[in-house]
């Protein structure tokens, strides 16, 4: 069985090294990327199952990301997550307009974000 691709994308490498770990060791492969740009040019030869995140990043943010995303047809159908600290209910509703899959909260339980992933690409 085919492991799921997810591209995880944080400028933070303590937040990057720590999800690559454990969800590596749930069974995911996982491709990271520390800002957008670097997402973007990674999903010039990459097609991952799905993307998680984070929304403050400099100088294209979580949401520029996934807008950019979306503009590409090969792309469109990719379930995104964000995972941020970003607690406020109106960057929530944002993302829910944009049409983002879900909005997770740091810090995360990683049996739980473990949990979503599955339940998602199930659905795909």
């Amino acid at each position: 069985m085919k492991k799921a691709s997810i591209l995880f994308v944080d400028d933070e490498k303590d937040v990057l090294d720590a999800f690559q770990v454990g969800l590596t060791d749930r069974g995911y492969e996982i491709v990271t990327a520390s800002s957008g740009a670097e997402a973007l040019d990674l999903l010039k030869s990459y097609t991952p199952d799905l993307i998680i995140a984070d929304l403050r990043m400099q100088p294209m943010n979580g949401f520029d990301l996934f807008q950019e995303v979306k503009k590409i047809e090969k792309h469109m159908g990719i379930p995104f997550f964000f995972l941020t600290a970003v607690d406020d209910v109106l960057a929530q509703k944002y993302g829910q307009k944009l049409g983002v899959d879900l909005y997770i909260t740091k810090p995360v339980d990683l049996d739980n974000l473990d949990t979503a992933i599955k339940n998602k690409l199930s659905e795909s």
